[in-house]
């Protein structure tokens, strides 16, 4: 009776084609008949790998692929109507805050403070702006830096007399 082609090439039936191709040229390199010295033993064994390789690869693979992608379509389909859900709660809850507005000011509650966001980041940036500007200023008059400076001036001054 045959052996389980799997089980020739120490792999699960689950395998991919990758793993299967890379069982298959191990086991071939480990029991090739000129690497064992023409050994009987390694001739079957080598024999019994190919047989198992060609039993694999021809069996049609079963519709795997087909329902991976099956499922996957399913998946996103679900994802779709949990979005589209999700959306439709979101435009109601906005729709309610719109008109709750809209019923407070005509009862004449005051309308909600909304935080100046606008003046605060310009503000943040602005002085950023400053303190990093002052940071340049104070480097630019460091001694290193202005012997540098004088440096690149006098490499200029002498590629300018050339």
């Amino acid at each position: 009776m045959p052996r389980d082609p799997y089980r020739v090439l120490g792999v699960p039936s689950t395998a991919s084609s990758e793993e299967l191709h890379d069982a298959y040229r191990r086991l071939v390199k480990l029991h090739h008949p000129d690497r064992n010295g023409g050994s009987e033993e390694s001739a079957r064994r080598f024999a019994e790998v190919q047989e198992a390789y060609e039993a694999v690869r021809s069996r049609p693979r079963a519709a795997r692929p087909q329902q991976r992608a099956a499922d996957a379509a399913d998946a996103v389909k679900e994802r779709m109507v949990k979005l589209e859900r999700e959306l439709r709660e979101a435009q109601a809850a906005r729709e309610r805050a719109r008109q709750a507005a809209r019923d407070a000011v005509r009862d004449g509650e005051p309308e909600p403070r909304v935080a100046e966001t606008d003046d605060s980041i310009a503000k943040i940036l602005g002085d950023l702006r400053d303190e990093v500007s002052g940071k340049v200023a104070q480097g630019l008059r460091h001694p290193a830096v202005k012997r540098v400076g004088d440096l690149i001036d006098d490499a200029i001054s002498r590629v300018d007399r050339r």
